[in-house]
């Protein structure tokens, strides 16, 4: 761990609880965000998270957002970190940041079942029943009772979501990618009737929830830069399109949910049917919300893979995205039905 700067240092101390020294390391994942482990001078860890030295889009990295919702749903059916200060003057750290808790022995499934889980028969099931009930809980907030009144806009959330994404697909773009037009015309004509409006996500998957070490137990969901509030069934698209078996042989981002391919793991309709009665509402058209989410995903993370191109990021996760772009789109396109391999 690095010592922490003397600006930064010192606002801790007069804002976390807690005084220095102060050290601080880089954590792995966050791809939007930068996340960092702080240790004080007791030894207690916290966690800071703030935008990245080269954005790809202002709406994705907003700590403001992302700690007033952490603060809304603490206490809530909703597990999250909690948060512990906000830091909006850039000239502290060279850009607005959070702090919030470290959630301790805590880990990301990715695609291998954690060690501990061992000793726990159906871990796999009893893990996607917990990312679910997550899941509904949090559909479930009413945003004005928590104090997120006009957190998003969600009148007409569904029906500009094919024209947002394709815009900042434009204003990123360093390659053709032809599905991108079929696919935002497709999910335009077939815009389905817009469930409740609630919160959601915006990245709901199991990678970015943090699971007890020793047991298949949901801690804490994390990474809240893009939720918002609209149509929530688009974190049921995302998390179900990348759940179990996938539509083209080609898998983009492998890593994400891998252990949901595994056996033991549940099936998509195992998720779904819980979702279901756990909310007291009908998914309905699940291939329109899977199609929407992978298109989603693709125009965000084609911003960081043009950033890899021009020499601005380079990271495993960036350079990988030159495959892993086009496969989310192949993926979206054979949701919709479409004709793959336009991409």
């Amino acid at each position: 761990m690095a010592d922490v700067a003397a600006p930064l240092a010192r606002w801790l101390d007069r804002h976390v609880g807690a005084q220095g020294p102060w050290r601080s390391a880089p954590m792995a994942g966050g791809n939007s965000n930068e996340t960092h482990l702080l240790r004080g001078g007791d030894g207690r860890r916290y966690v800071l998270r703030r935008p990245p030295r080269a954005a790809v889009s202002s709406s994705a990295h907003g700590v403001a957002r992302e700690f007033r919702l952490l603060t809304a749903l603490h206490g809530t059916a909703v597990p999250v970190p909690r948060p512990i200060a906000l830091c909006e003057d850039p000239a502290v750290a060279g850009a607005p940041f959070l702090v919030m808790e470290h959630v301790g022995d805590a880990l990301s499934v990715t695609d291998t079942v954690p060690p501990g889980w061992a000793a726990h028969p159906g871990a796999l099931t009893a893990a996607a029943d917990d990312l679910v009930d997550a899941l509904a809980a949090l559909h479930r907030v009413d945003p004005a009772a928590v104090g997120l009144t006009g957190f998003g806009r969600p009148d007409g959330f569904l029906r500009r979501q094919p024209g947002r994404w394709y815009a900042q697909w434009e204003q990123t773009a360093c390659r053709p990618l032809p599905a991108m037009g079929p696919l935002a015309r497709w999910l335009t004509d077939r815009l389905p009737d817009a469930s409740p409006t609630g919160l959601l996500h915006g990245d709901f998957h199991l990678d970015n929830c943090l699971f007890a070490a020793a047991a298949p137990r949901l801690r804490a969901v994390i990474d809240w830069e893009l939720a918002t509030v609209g149509d929530p069934l688009l974190d049921v698209g995302l998390l179900l399109a990348f759940w179990g078996d996938r539509p083209c042989a080609t898998v983009a981002m492998p890593a994400v949910q891998g252990v949901s391919r595994l056996p033991g793991a549940p099936p998509r309709e195992h998720l779904l049917d819980r979702y279901e009665r756990a909310t007291g509402r009908p998914v309905g058209d699940l291939a329109y919300y899977r199609a929407l989410a992978l298109y989603k995903l693709a125009a965000i993370v084609e911003g960081a893979y043009a950033q890899y191109r021009s020499g601005v990021l380079d990271t495993p996760y960036a350079a990988a995205l030159e495959h892993d772009v086009p496969a989310l789109l192949d993926e979206a396109m054979a949701c919709a039905g479409l004709a793959v391999g336009r991409r």
